[in-house]
């Protein structure tokens, strides 16, 4: 049903494009959308912001409702570690406080923590501690543990966290819980309406088929007045119009308060017709199709000439299958596969392989023969 689809993305006339972990090519429509903005900017030059501003607001309506989140709990970002930068800067850290990390996460959910909180113990658990037992963290939280930050999926082995319950101990303990969701949103389903977690940041350019420099934060909203002013300016101000420059606006009350300046209108936009993509297949629809081509990859491969890093419950993973040939050696499977105009990525010594909804089992076959051949 879904290859309907396939007609969307020009890429597929080239090649077999399984690196959506990586970088998702954008939708016709988007790429639509952000030309007849551009023009417009081209064409018109100053747009009325309450245009602009309406326009940001349905994009925003989209993004809270593929995470079941209030629109007032989401705030435009131009990618995941700004986010998760927006939510260091808004803690208050204390002399003592610990903080717990995935060691073997993406650097985006690691690097702001070192370099800004140099003085905060930092103490670190696996995917794989994680994922034999999501109880075991309890072992690294004390009276002095401030906050959780994780990665939802995994970029290397593809594990899905147990976030559900993760949340529930951190809740439970008084501890912020931080989820960069860049390899999951777009990927699988989340419920943030469920779900205990406080932020949660993801950019647009990988799983939701967006254009770079956009993305979105969600900060739950029962903590957002107990959190210290941070990345403000003056559009973090409640302006109804600009007629009355100087008399200072109030605050908003919204998570929208972190966005300081002039939005990225362009990159809203192409990000607001991926959204409707995605919001017309219905993003269940989406993440049965990629369970059932990981499915069928993950059966192909489970051999013993094969060392696979991502597992096969699906509860556990989401889109992403990590994997190296025994028999082979990676770098040249994979300039093999290139060679074949098979798009996917090389990441730490293993094939990485991230199909979306319009790939097909006929292009998984391919890649299959390829890497047998």
């Amino acid at each position: 049903m879904l290859e309907q689809y396939r007609e969307l993305f020009p890429i597929t006339q080239n090649y077999i494009y399984l690196n959506h972990a990586a970088t998702g090519p954008l939708p016709i429509p988007t790429v639509a959308a952000i030309a007849e903005l551009a023009h417009r900017y081209s064409e018109e030059g100053n747009l009325e912001w309450s245009y602009c501003e309406k326009l940001a607001d349905a994009v925003r309506q989209f993004a809270a409702k593929l995470v079941n989140a209030a629109k007032d709990e989401i705030a435009f970002v131009q990618n995941t570690s700004q986010g998760i930068i927006i939510v260091i800067g808004s803690i208050s850290w204390q002399s003592g406080d610990n903080l717990i990390l995935m060691k073997d996460g993406f650097p985006t959910n690691l690097y702001p923590y070192h370099y800004l909180l140099p003085q905060v113990e930092k103490r670190y658990v696996t995917s794989y501690e994680i994922l034999a037992d999501p109880y075991s963290i309890l072992k690294h939280i004390d009276k002095k543990t401030k906050a959780v930050a994780l990665d939802w999926v995994n970029f290397l082995n593809g594990i899905k966290i147990d976030i559900a319950t993760i949340g529930e101990i951190c809740r439970n303990k008084g501890i912020y819980f931080i989820i960069d969701g860049m390899q999951g949103l777009g990927a699988v389903t989340i419920d943030l309406s469920k779900v205990k977690v406080d932020f949660f940041s993801a950019a647009a350019p990988k799983w939701l088929l967006g254009p770079e420099g956009i993305g979105i934060l969600y900060v739950r909203k029962e903590i957002l007045n107990c959190l210290q002013p941070t990345n403000l300016g003056w559009l973090s101000a409640d302006w109804p119009d600009f007629y009355d420059i100087y008399t200072q606006k109030p605050l908003k009350t919204t998570t929208a308060r972190f966005e300081a300046g002039t939005k990225n209108y362009l990159g809203i936009t192409g990000l607001g017709e991926s959204l409707k993509l995605f919001h017309n297949i219905g993003l269940a629809n989406i993440e049965t199709k990629i369970y059932h081509l990981t499915d069928y990859l993950l059966f192909e491969i489970s051999d013993s000439r094969f060392e696979i890093l991502t597992p096969r419950e699906r509860n556990n993973r989401a889109g992403i299958v990590s994997f190296r040939h025994k028999d082979k050696d990676t770098q040249e499977l994979f300039m093999k596969l290139r060679q074949n105009k098979i798009v996917c990525s090389l990441r730490e010594g293993y094939i990485r392989i991230s199909p979306h909804f319009y790939n097909t089992e006929q292009e998984m076959e391919t890649l299959i023969r390829i890497i047998n051949s």
